[in-house]
C-alpha cells in the first residue's frame, strides 16, 4: 500500500504504522468473512468429471429460492440421495451487504437476460428491458432487494378456485410460516402468532433504517388519508408500510444461507456448481430418467431413480422443458424438436412492471454526500454489520393502493421509494445503467442530483392484465430464449398507470412534501411532450417509454387442472404428459400474487417438497 511507502510513514515511531496495518488486516478479514469459500458447499463437480455421477433418488435443477429449500427438505431423510445442480457458483461478498444489491445484476452472478426489443414499450432501453436473474447459489434470493412480502389471501384463494386443490390461503399460510423465523415480536406475536412463525430456518426482520425519506413518505401518506400498516403480511393491505426483509442482523439471508448451508454437510447431498442443464433425459412415452448437462465444457449425464425436479426459474425451466420436447407443439416443430408432451410451457408470462417518476427534494438545503461519511459507514458495517450499508434505506418504504376501487381491501398498485442524497451522481448513473436506460437519461439524472436530493418513486402494477411469453431462439441450449414481456398490451394497464401516477402527484402538494421543496423532475421525451405535459395522453405515452420490470416474472409453467388447456403442471406440480418430472419454482404460478415473489417461491418449494415426500412415502 502507498501509505506504508509514503514520507508520512517514516514519521511514525512504528507503533502507529503497526496499528494501521492491524486495522487494515482486520477490515480485510471482516470483509472476506462475509462470503469465504469455506462457507459454501463443496463442489462435487470435479469428482463427477473424473469418476462420473452416482445414481440419485432426486435431481434438482437450480439452487435458487426453490432449489435450496428442496435440497434441504428432501435430504432430511438420510436414506434419500439428492443431486443439486447450479449453473453459477458461490455468491460474492457484495451479496451479503444489503446496500450493494444493485451491484450484483451483471454476469457472472446474473444470467444477463434482455426482453426482445419492442416498438410499444420500454422504448428508452437500447437493448430491450433488462431482466436480472440470479446465477449463483441462492439464485435471485442472493441478488434481490430482500423484501419479504407474501401477497394477499385472495391471490391464493384464486389459485384454488382455478382448479388447484390445497392452494388456498388457509393451506399455504402454514408453508409460509414453516420457513419463517421472524425476529420482530410486535409482528410475530400479533394476532396470537396466526400470521407468523419464529421457529423456521429463514431469518425475517425489519431493516429499521430510520431513513428520513421514509418518514417523509409515510407522513405525507397519512396527510392524504392513507393508514400506516405495521404488517402488510397480516390482515390489512391498503396503506403504507415498512417492509419486512430476509436479513439477519444486517446481513442478507438468502435461500442458500437459510436452507442450503444447514444441509451442505449431509452425505446424501451432492452440490455441483457451474453445471448448465440442457435438457431432461426423456423417452417417447414421457418417462424422465435424468438430465443432460454441460459441466465446465464437458457434456455429461446424471440419472434419477425417482424424479427430476426443475427449479431453474421462470425463464430457464420452460426453456429446459421445450428443449426436451415438452412445450407448444407448433413452436417445437418450428425449432426442429420432437413433441413428447404438447403443453403450453413458456406461455402465461406475467410480471409486475414499473413506471418510475422522479422527484427533487430540498434544493436549497440539501447537503452533498461526503466521501468520508461513506467510508466511515462502510467501516461501521464491516465492524458491526449496522448502519447505512446494513439497510436499503428508503426502499423499505412501500405503499399499497387501489386506483380503481376506493373501498377495496386489496391493492392493485404498489409504490417503491429509492432516495439519493445530493452529489450521489455515481450511484444514480449505476442505477440507470443497471436498469438499462439509455445513457442520455442516466446523464440527465446525474446532472440533476448535483443540485438537490432525489426520490425515485417506482409505480408498480400488481395485477396486470397483459400477458407475455418465452420462446426458444433455436434448439441450441446455449442460446438465450426470446422473452416477450408484452407490457401494456392491454390498454387498461396503461389507464391504471395514469391513475397511479396522478395519485402520487398529490403527494407533492402535501404540507410535508411542500416543506421539503418537492418538485417533479420533468424528463424530456419529445414524442410525449407534443401531447401536452400532464395530460392523460402525456402520462400514457410516458408509461410506454419508461416502463421496466420490478423483477417479478412468473407463470411460464402454469399450474392448473386438465380442463385448463394452458396448464403445464398439475396441482402437485407434476409435468403433464410425463412421468418422473416436476417443476417447483415461480413459473408454476397461475396468476401473479400482489406482492414480491421471493417469499411465495419459497412457500411453493416448502409445499412442493411435501408433495414429493407424500408421493414417495418419505418422512415429513
Amino acid at each position: 500500500m502507498d501509505c506504508f511507502t509514503s514520507p508520512c510513514a517514516s514519521l511514525s515511531t512504528g507503533a502507529a504504522n503497526t496499528y494501521l496495518s492491524l486495522l487494515m488486516n482486520y477490515l480485510s478479514i471482516s470483509q472476506c468473512a462475509l462470503s469465504p469459500p469455506e462457507m459454501w458447499p463443496a463442489d462435487y463437480g470435479d469428482y463427477a468429471i473424473r469418476k462420473g455421477f452416482d445414481t440419485y433418488d432426486f435431481i434438482i435443477v437450480g439452487a435458487g429460492s426453490a432449489g435450496c429449500v428442496l435440497a434441504n427438505r428432501l435430504t432430511e431423510d438420510g436414506s434419500t440421495k439428492v443431486l443439486l445442480l447450479e449453473a453459477g457458483g458461490d455468491p460474492p461478498i457484495e451479496s451479503a451487504i444489503p446496500r450493494l444489491f444493485f451491484s450484483l445484476q451483471r454476469p457472472p452472478y446474473d444470467w444477463d437476460y434482455h426482453v426482445e426489443r419492442s416498438d410499444s414499450y420500454s422504448l428508452l432501453q437500447a437493448k430491450g428491458d433488462f431482466w436480472p436473474r440470479g446465477k449463483m447459489l441462492g439464485g435471485s434470493s442472493s441478488l434481490n432487494a430482500m423484501y419479504y412480502v407474501r401477497g394477499v389471501p385472495d391471490d391464493y384463494n384464486n389459485w384454488e378456485a382455478l382448479g388447484n386443490p390445497t392452494w388456498g390461503f388457509a393451506n399455504v399460510l402454514e408453508y409460509f410460516k414453516k420457513s419463517e423465523q421472524n425476529h420482530n415480536p410486535e409482528i410475530a406475536d400479533a394476532f396470537g402468532g396466526y400470521y407468523h412463525s419464529t421457529t423456521g430456518p429463514m431469518s425475517v426482520e425489519l431493516f429499521g433504517s430510520n431513513d428520513s425519506v421514509s418518514y417523509l413518505v409515510t407522513q405525507a401518506a397519512q396527510e392524504l388519508g392513507f393508514e400506516f400498516i405495521p404488517d402488510f403480511n397480516a390482515d390489512k393491505h391498503i396503506g403504507f408500510t415498512f417492509s419486512q426483509a430476509t436479513v439477519k442482523s444486517g446481513v442478507r439471508e438468502s435461500a442458500a444461507t437459510a436452507f442450503l448451508l444447514p444441509a451442505m454437510n449431509r452425505p446424501n447431498l451432492h452440490v455441483v456448481k457451474h453445471a448448465h442443464v440442457n435438457r431432461v433425459i426423456i423417452d417417447s412415452n414421457g418417462v424422465v430418467t435424468g438430465v443432460q448437462m454441460n459441466l465446465r465444457g464437458q457434456e455429461m449425464e446424471a440419472f434419477a431413480i425417482k424424479e427430476v425436479i426443475l427449479s431453474a426459474g421462470v425463464i430457464n425451466s420452460p426453456q429446459i422443458l421445450m428443449l426436451s420436447g415438452i412445450g407448444p407443439a407448433p413452436h417445437l416443430q418450428q425449432m426442429g424438436l420432437p413433441v413428447i408432451s404438447n403443453v403450453q410451457a413458456g406461455q402465461n408470462l406475467q410480471d409486475h412492471p414499473i413506471v418510475p417518476i422522479v422527484i427533487k427534494l430540498n434544493k436549497s438545503t440539501a447537503v452533498p454526500v461526503a466521501a468520508s461519511d461513506i467510508m466511515q459507514a462502510f467501516f461501521q458495517y464491516l465492524a458491526t454489520h449496522t448502519g447505512y450499508f446494513a439497510t436499503t434505506g428508503s426502499m423499505e418504504t412501500l405503499g399499497y393502493v387501489n386506483v380503481n376501487d376506493p373501498l377495496a381491501v386489496y391493492p392493485d398498485i404498489q409504490y417503491y421509494h429509492i432516495a439519493f442524497q445530493r452529489g450521489q451522481s455515481q450511484e444514480i448513473l449505476a442505477l440507470y445503467r443497471t436498469v438499462g436506460y439509455i445513457d442520455e437519461l442516466a446523464q440527465a439524472a446525474a446532472l440533476e442530483i448535483e443540485t438537490a436530493n432525489m426520490l425515485i418513486v417506482a409505480v408498480a402494477h400488481l395485477a396486470p392484465r397483459s400477458i407475455g411469453e418465452i420462446l426458444l431462439r433455436s434448439a441450441e441450449p446455449a442460446e438465450k430464449p426470446r422473452i416477450f414481456a408484452n407490457y401494456l398490451s392491454n390498454e387498461l394497464d396503461t389507464v391504471d398507470f395514469v391513475k397511479a401516477i396522478r395519485l402520487y402527484l398529490r403527494f407533492l402538494k402535501t404540507e410535508i412534501f411542500t416543506a421539503n421543496e418537492a418538485e417533479l423532475l420533468v424528463i424530456p421525451i419529445p414524442q410525449c411532450d407534443i401531447l401536452g405535459f400532464d395530460t392523460d395522453e402525456y402520462w400514457a405515452c410516458y408509461a410506454h417509454f419508461m416502463i421496466t420490470t420490478v423483477y417479478h416474472p412468473c407463470g411460464t409453467c402454469k399450474m392448473g387442472p386438465d380442463s385448463d388447456p394452458g396448464s403445464v403442471v398439475d396441482y402437485r406440480l407434476r409435468v403433464k404428459g410425463t412421468t418422473g418430472l416436476r417443476v417447483i419454482d415461480a413459473s408454476i404460478m397461475p396468476r401473479i400474487p400482489r406482492g414480491n415473489l421471493n417469499a411465495p417461491t419459497i412457500m411453493i418449494a416448502e409445499k412442493g417438497s411435501d408433495f414429493v415426500k407424500q408421493d414417495w412415502s418419505l418422512p415429513q
